[in-house]
């Protein structure tokens, strides 16, 4: 007797233990929304001091909002794929900066994202879904609610770096947002310079998240990841400054905005020092670093809801 029922004890616990491990796969379908936070890291604005890497030098003050929507595919219970659409927008200003070389390059610009993204997640803490029921006194019959993942992929995105012309003595400005990719601000397919760039590119996303579950059903996620970018034109800046006579005879009715929006340096005090990086004594000198592409960092947060696949049989405990 007391075999047999040993027996049946070791085949319901390794019953209950096998529908356990297949229980993600009636959840294998998800959707979420979002909003959030982005942070941009560039060759504008910056925090107090010279520039320093990543979040190092992220100035909050341009941080700006992002909306997101997205489909997460379950492959396995440590892992999933998931697509997500996102609108944010970015900003960034050297009147913020706390380094006076950058408040006296006076550049700044805002720019509309869109972006795509596909990635893979692993989870390193696995989501758990509890049994049917609530059986009291039986150990595990809740499985914990948290779940954390790394995540990368490849996506895409749509920029347009625009900046107000607020002018000087020499460009009286108009105070309207001017585009700046067809202004050729460095003298982008002027003189046999290179081309202008091009404002669709490809992003590296990159981060760490974890969800919280409600309900099987419904769970609140959070997430913080980097996109490195294949462009260093984020905000208009990479290279050298060009002639602003040139930039300003290269763009017809927009000639003053462009000119201006080549080097509209101010000057700036230093202690004793005053810094001014406008004339023509700048021309060809570093605007930008071309060697660093630019990358924006996204934080989320994010409502998840599953649907119920029909396909499994709900397990009878």
């Amino acid at each position: 007797m007391r075999l047999l029922t040993l027996l049946t004890l070791t085949i319901v616990l390794f019953l209950s233990q096998e529908a356990q491990a297949q229980r993600w796969k009636k959840y294998r379908h998800e959707i979420q929304g979002g909003i959030g936070a982005t942070s941009f890291l560039g060759e504008l604005g910056g925090g107090d001091g010279p520039g320093r890497d990543l979040f190092l030098d992220v100035d909050g003050r341009s941080s700006r909002y992002l909306i997101t929507g997205g489909y997460r595919f379950k492959i396995a219970e440590f892992a999933s794929v998931r697509g997500n659409l996102t609108y944010a927008r970015l900003r960034c200003d050297d009147a913020l900066a706390g380094d006076p070389h950058r408040q006296s390059r006076n550049l700044s610009f805002k720019s509309p994202l869109i972006e795509l993204t596909a990635v893979g997640e692993v989870y390193f803490i696995r989501e758990k879904l509890s049994s049917r029921y609530k059986v009291r006194g039986i150990k595990g019959a809740l499985s914990s609610s948290l779940s954390a993942y790394v995540f990368g992929g490849i996506g895409g995105f749509f920029f347009n770096p625009r900046a107000k012309f607020e002018g000087n003595a020499t460009y009286p400005g108009d105070y309207k947002w001017y585009s700046l990719q067809p202004l050729g601000t460095e003298g982008q397919g002027q003189n046999g310079n290179p081309k202008k760039y091009s404002r669709i590119n490809a992003c590296i996303p990159l981060g760490i998240g974890a969800k919280y579950n409600i309900t099987r059903t419904v769970a609140i996620s959070l997430e913080y990841g980097f996109r490195y970018t294949f462009t260093d034109y984020l905000d208009d800046v990479s290279g050298t400054y060009a002639d602003p006579a040139l930039v300003q005879a290269a763009n017809g009715g927009n000639g003053d905005a462009a000119a201006y929006f080549s080097n509209p340096s101010v000057a700036v005090k230093d202690g004793d020092k005053t810094i001014y990086k406008g004339g023509k004594g700048f021309v060809g000198e570093q605007r930008g670093n071309p060697n660093s592409n630019d990358t924006y960092m996204f934080a989320i947060l994010a409502l998840n809801y599953k649907f119920v696949s029909k396909k499994t049989n709900r397990p009878k405990f």
